[in-house]
């Protein structure tokens, strides 16, 4: 009970001080086939996403299986450099994907923290790191962490949301999605 509160109280703390939301959907690849939908918080200060995977009816030694996965990354931007942001990074992953060639649908949590950067170049943000996975084997696919995202700025419109298309890896999954950050 006592580490759902302080869940609860991070969370809402998060909340309170963040300046936008972010919300996207797309399809991931490699050790997590199938699709997905990510919510997050994003401030200058930090970022924290949260993106639930799912393959509905997969089959797996020949049963129709669901299987689900919440991952979870948060990132604190501690070093600027111009615009280039270093720091440490968390993640997370929980769920019921067999691994490769693997036919175990039991549920597994791996965790993972190290090290990141980001470099800004107009509407393009690209993302870097080396998070070292605690409690598992070490897999250097795993451990890479990379993301770039493109923002779409529709001409002679002024938006103050972003629309942008991504591509991810984290944790030996490929994510492309497309997504909206929403400042509140």
């Amino acid at each position: 009970m006592r580490k759902a509160i302080v869940f609860l109280i991070a969370l809402v703390t998060c909340a309170v001080f963040a300046t936008d939301w972010i919300i996207g959907g797309g399809m991931v690849f490699l050790n997590v086939t199938g699709w997905n939908l990510s919510t997050g918080l994003v401030d200058k200060f930090y970022s924290m996403e949260a993106g639930f995977d799912f393959d509905l009816g997969r089959t797996v030694e020949g049963t129709a299986t669901n299987l689900y996965n919440l991952e979870m990354l948060g990132k604190i931007p501690l070093y600027r450099i111009g615009n280039m942001a270093f720091g440490p990074s968390v993640a997370m992953m929980y769920g019921n994907f067999p691994g490769n060639s693997s036919t175990d649908t039991s549920w597994k949590l791996s965790f993972s923290a190290g090290l990141y950067g980001e470099f800004e170049l107009e509407n393009l943000q690209f993302s870097f790191g080396f998070l070292y996975p605690f409690g598992t084997d070490f897999d250097l696919m795993k451990a890479t962490y990379a993301s770039a995202k493109f923002f779409i700025y529709p001409s002679g419109k002024n938006f103050v949301d972003k629309l942008f298309v991504g591509l991810d890896l984290l944790s030996g999954r490929v994510r492309l999605m497309i997504g909206l950050i929403e400042p509140f």
